[in-house]
């Protein structure tokens, strides 16, 4: 087994990365930058690359003959010009699902989707199956993830060729708190609008995810579209009891975030706003009755695991 991974310099490709080392599994790291604390053994190999670029991704692909595909590279809000924006999110995945069709050796790929894509709509409902319809309205990152699955789900393929989409919820943990939105909300500021008290969400604890990813690389059959998320959520109100809430109408949040965005402060997109007003719950039983398996945190137990971690690092 050799494991490929877009976005390696990324906190949860790395994090990812790390771990299969751990287990003697050979893996292949590409991603635009290299890490200063880069992992240094003989199970691990980085190349310094973009999706975009085809030409070199194929070589890659076809000098390290990997067996499974991670592809995490993405933007994740950070690019304010759209089109750049589309060029690596959406054709840089293109690029990554042509070449693992192309190499022969690959027989599995995972692409790592979002909660977002079923958007933040008045009508969602509390636990949101896969089968529910994909509504990103005019948040561009879930617009680009819509498009990605629908490409990866259509595309023809080699018959020996798995493809997962994983609809993903936060993932966090002592190792994987850096840059998280949810964490940030809730850790960063003494005081949210009113509509965020009962905001509700999913915060996937690190070893629930490498428990279920680790089944999935293993699995030579799985194939098709699975909500990844424990099988709980909170409500911000809960989470955080000293909190205090003011009354601020979300059209002055999404100016204010706005402003804040176009200056370079955060990197919140105004339109992901409804996608907080409106809270995805994904439904993971799909998955879940797939390996039978037991969430060993649920959202508030993850939640509480990596805070006491931020508490001992700042000690």
């Amino acid at each position: 087994m050799k494991i490929l991974i877009t976005g390696s310099s990324g906190n949860l490709g790395h994090f990812l990365a790390e771990n299969f080392v751990s287990k003697k599994i050979q893996v292949v790291g590409i991603d635009i930058r290299r890490r200063t604390d880069e992992i240094i053994s003989d199970y691990f190999v980085f190349y310094e690359c973009s999706t975009t670029d085809s030409v070199n991704l194929e070589k890659i692909f076809f000098t390290e003959n990997p067996t499974h595909i991670i592809h995490f590279a993405c933007t994740f809000n950070k690019i304010r010009n759209k089109k750049t924006e589309y060029a690596l999110d959406v054709e840089g995945s293109h690029n990554v699902i042509n070449a693992s069709n192309i190499t022969l050796s690959v027989k599995q790929i995972i692409y790592s989707s979002s909660a977002i894509v079923y958007g933040g709509c008045r009508d969602n409902l509390e636990w949101i199956k896969e089968s529910q319809p994909l509504r990103p309205g005019r948040y561009s990152y879930a617009i680009n993830k819509k498009i990605n699955e629908e490409k990866y789900l259509s595309i023809k393929l080699r018959e020996n060729l798995k493809v997962i989409v994983l609809r993903m919820c936060t993932v966090i943990g002592p190792h994987v708190i850096k840059g998280r939105f949810s964490l940030m909300l809730l850790t960063r500021f003494s005081f949210l609008p009113r509509f965020c008290k009962f905001y509700k969400l999913q915060l996937l604890h690190e070893e629930d995810f490498l428990e279920i990813l680790g089944k999935i690389i293993y699995d030579d059959r799985i194939k098709g579209v699975y909500n990844l998320s424990p099988d709980s959520y909170s409500c911000v109100s809960d989470l955080d009891h000293k909190k205090k809430y003011y009354l601020l109408p979300p059209v002055l949040i999404k100016a204010i975030i706005w402003i804040l965005w176009n200056l370079r402060i955060i990197n919140i997109q105004p339109n992901s706003v409804d996608n907080i007003i409106f809270p995805v719950i994904l439904d993971p039983s799909k998955l879940k009755s797939q390996y039978k398996y037991k969430f060993k945190y649920s959202t508030a137990e993850a939640f509480i695991d990596t805070i006491r971690k931020m508490d001992q690092s700042c000690i």
